[in-house]
């Protein structure tokens, strides 16, 4: 058990938990009464939440988790679908309201583009990914009533849209798989 305290702490879990909630109590105050604004702020809280994860899905150096006797792709793994898990609690319970397949598909999406970040980027840069493609898939959300893009623009898409659930849950198992084996990218 001691190993987890340990892991926890070096990837600044209970700071990142603390900042993660901290975002996504402040945009349920600012929804107010509008669904689309409701929709645009859930999912950007979505996208706040797992720009805070990805930079703990890096430790402090990355190099020493390749040298480790340890293997580290069940605990890169498991550590990817926690981000998701509380991302998707977050989402629903403390975020604005949003239907709960959404609030899912966005956690499981945006982590997997987290995932992918730490992964190509590094810890530092991880929480581009998931932030620009959520501005992204915004702005062409708004541009067009309905979306023409549902590939794009799949963390808005209402929850029976097959096309955004399975690029959403493409882009989530594809980076944890890549993350877990590969891991954070070395300074």
């Amino acid at each position: 058990m001691r190993w987890l305290v340990l892991y926890l702490r070096s990837r600044q879990v209970a700071a990142g938990a603390g900042v993660a909630l901290a975002c996504v109590a402040g945009l349920r105050l600012l929804a107010g009464d509008s669904p689309i604004f409701q929709e645009m702020l859930a999912v950007l809280g979505i996208a706040l939440v797992t720009a805070v994860a990805a930079a703990g899905l890096a430790g402090v150096d990355p190099a020493l988790e390749r040298t480790a006797a340890l293997d580290w792709r069940v605990r890169r793994a498991a550590h990817v679908v926690a981000v998701g898990g509380l991302t998707t609690v977050l989402g629903v319970v403390v975020g604005p309201p949003m239907p709960a397949e959404v609030v899912l598909r966005a956690a499981v999406g945006l982590t997997g583009l987290a995932a992918l970040g730490v992964t190509l980027l590094g810890g530092g840069l991880a929480w581009w990914v998931p932030v620009t493609w959520t501005v992204g898939a915004v702005s062409a959300w708004l541009a067009s009533q309905p979306p023409v893009a549902p590939l794009l623009t799949w963390p808005l898409q209402p929850p029976d849209t097959t096309a955004a659930t399975v690029a959403a849950w493409t882009l989530g198992l594809g980076g944890m798989l890549v993350y877990a084996v590969r891991g954070p990218r070395a300074q």
